[in-house]
Order: structure tokens, then sequence, then C-alpha cells
């Protein structure tokens, strides 16, 4: 038996499941039944983020089975939680929301829950970008419009939190090298430097019809050897490169416990309360 030496991080769902988008690919419709009240949610969430701290843990990430910010008492909870833990030791240095970005387009949802998401301990939001055009970007999320990245950028960092990019890979969207590249070129243009990219696939890590090719996954890793210095390689695969002074980062979408492992990749709390090992 390996003993853990290792817990990363704390990936938490929040919220109620209701979601501003309507993708073809959502993966988090088949959590959405667990989206609900549940008595044991805010203990276990305490729980992994003490354990996780406790085991050199270095993130919280907060997502949804839809979009979190749609339910913003429920994310402002959270963050209620992880901030109990933080004032008692258990302290992440980043904390990131996931969001497809669609709310932060707004001042006024902006001005209203920003200054309080901060001062809870959020650090950073990691935007969804299946598309660097804005009018591409709302016909996959299957909207009539979708704000400008700079406008999204403008709102979040007049806060002072981060703006990161999750730069997903997707069959018909950023599927090869080529497009990678074009894609992270433009959003470095617009002073977005911290990307991060995974390909798009099943809630159980199995690929789907919308996951790009093995061997155009294998091209964009290719690009990332040849023209960025690995600066931090991930004990599950992928890692962190320096791209001009810019991040970006590769991983997969979930990744499977490995008893054989001394780590654990993420701890994550699901909405009905369940605590699963990635």
């Amino acid at each position: 038996m390996v003993c853990i030496e290792k817990i990363y991080s704390v990936s938490a769902l929040v919220g109620n499941g209701s979601c501003n988008a309507n993708c073809e690919f959502c993966a988090g419709k088949y959590l959405r039944p667990q989206a609900k009240e549940n008595k044991l949610y805010d203990k276990n969430l305490e729980a992994a983020i003490k354990l996780s701290a406790r085991y050199g843990g270095w993130s919280l990430s907060l997502t949804s089975s839809g979009e979190p910010t749609r339910d913003p008492d429920a994310l402002t909870h959270a963050l209620e939680i992880y901030k109990k833990c933080s004032d008692q030791g258990a302290y992440f240095p980043n904390v990131n929301l996931f969001t497809n970005g669609i709310d932060f387009g707004n001042k006024e949802f902006c001005d209203e829950y920003l200054p309080k998401w901060k001062n809870l301990g959020l650090t950073n939001i990691a935007v969804s970008v299946h598309n660097v055009d804005e009018k591409e970007q709302a016909k996959v999320y299957n909207i009539p419009n979708y704000p400008s990245f700079e406008k999204i950028k403008e709102n979040i960092e007049s806060h002072g939190l981060g703006m990161r990019c999750t730069l997903l890979l997707r069959k018909g969207g950023v599927e090869n090298a080529v497009k990678y590249e074009n894609s992270v070129k433009t959003l470095i243009g617009n002073g977005l430097n911290n990307i991060t990219s995974w390909p798009v696939g099943n809630p159980n890590g199995s690929r789907n019809e919308f996951t790009p090719s093995r061997f155009g996954i294998l091209g964009i890793k290719w690009w990332l050897h040849k023209n960025a210095k690995l600066g931090h390689g991930h004990s599950w695969g992928g890692g962190v490169y320096d791209y001009h002074g810019n991040i970006l980062r590769i991983t997969d979408y979930v990744t499977k416990h490995d008893p054989k492992k001394n780590f654990v990749r993420q701890l994550v709390v699901f909405q009905d309360g369940l605590v699963a090992y990635s």
C-alpha cells in the first residue's frame, strides 16, 4: 500500500447547475441532478480544503455542473467556507473560478460581486475560450452575442483579480498545432498571458465525438516542445511552459486516481456532498 504524500488541489462544484449557455458537448449536464442542497456539502468541502492544505495543496478551483456565476449566492457561500479554512491556516495561493465568462462582460455584475469574492480569497478567474473570435465563441455557446475579451479582462482586472484563459481543445475548434498557435498568439496579443488547455471529453476521461484526434493533440504537444520551455512537469502528465514570458499549460480534462502513486491530483467535492479522488 502506497502512502499519500501530496494532495495537489481541491475542485468544488457549486450552485444549482443552471447555465446561461447551451453547448452541444456539455459534460456538466450529467451532474445536474446532484445540484441541490446537501447538509454534508459544507462539512465535506471544509474537510477537503484542510486535508489538501495539510498535504501541500496549492489551489482551490470553483466550478459547476452549469455556470457557477448563475448562482452567485452559492459561490459566495463556498468562498466563505474557504475563508474560514484560510483563517485557520488552510491557505491556497491560487483560488480559481472557472467560468464561460458571459456574466463578466457585465460591469454591474462585476462591481457587485468581485470585491466580495476577492475579500473572501478569490485570486483568479479562468474564462473558457473555444474560439478567440467573439462571434464564433457565441456560436459555440449557442447565444446571440458574446462579450469582448477586452471588456471581460477590463472588468475583472479593475477589481484586482487575475484573468486566466482555458483554451479548450475541441474537434472543429482548436484541434491542431496551427489553430493552437494562432489562438495562443491572439490571446497573448490581447494581454492574456496565462493560458491552460485540455481536450474536451467525457466526465470519466474517455474520448467522445468532440475530442480532437490523437494526432492533433500530439501536434500541439510537439509545438510546445519545440517553441516553449518546460518549467514544470505535472506528475499526472502535461506541464507548464514558458513561451516568451507567457504561461502555457497543457493537461488532461480529468485524471483517474492511481492507488500505486503517492499523490492525488485533486479532491473533487460534488454538489451532493460526495468527495472523490479526481
